[in-house]
């Protein structure tokens, strides 16, 4: 793809239809061993941001938001980021299933998810831009929907060079972080609870 020049004016939004899509690979498997919970979890549809709700792909220069030309995501960033999590989190192995909530599957806890950053910063440089994801998670237990635990984390990770195949990387290289730290809080949140529930019935039976 041709270089994206150094001010933000032709990278952003025009009336041409986006041209190019991008997709964000599953986070890789753990290679150490881990605790796995016998815990099914459900991961809901994620709440967006304001000017996330979409198949573009923001940017973010100063206070000015806006949206790379010639390229989008491949489906609409609620769907993109629920996928991703679903898909990284299974491969972790961290817990017995991982599911999206509207798959109506029975789990014993869900996780509700807020994505406030998923855009490329430009710096006043103009140099290459650095790809900023944050994303907050609230663990709920099914049973009594009692909240266990919230969570947050964010990572920033600056593109190669200011083409959209290098920012497309950068993302997911920030992606990736996030949603493995975010996966490592949760299993142990959930290894807490099922501990404390223990001990509670434990106490009532005695």
């Amino acid at each position: 793809m041709a270089l994206l020049c150094a001010g933000c004016g032709s990278l952003l939004e025009t009336d041409q239809p986006p041209s190019t899509s991008y997709v964000l690979a599953p986070a890789p498997a753990a290679s150490t061993g881990t605790t796995r919970s016998e815990a099914d979890l459900s991961i809901g549809r994620p709440d967006l941001a304001p000017g996330l709700d979409t198949e573009r792909i923001a940017v973010l220069k100063g206070r000015q938001l806006d949206y790379y030309r010639g390229a989008q995501w491949g489906g609409r960033t609620v769907e993109v980021i629920q996928t991703l999590l679903v898909d990284s989190f299974e491969d972790q192995q961290l817990f017995r299933s991982v599911t999206a909530e509207q798959s109506r599957v029975a789990s014993e806890y869900v996780l509700d998810i807020s994505v406030r950053d998923l855009q490329a910063e430009y710096a006043s440089d103009n140099g290459a831009p650095t790809a900023h994801v944050t994303i907050l998670g609230r663990l709920i237990r099914v049973v009594d929907r009692q909240l266990v635990d919230t969570f947050s984390a964010t990572a920033q990770s600056r593109a190669s060079d200011n083409r959209m195949g290098a920012v497309a990387a950068a993302f997911e290289t920030a992606a990736h972080k996030v949603v493995l730290e975010l996966a490592q809080k949760i299993a142990t949140a959930i290894a807490g609870d099922a501990e404390k529930l223990q001990a509670a019935g434990g106490k009532e039976s005695g």
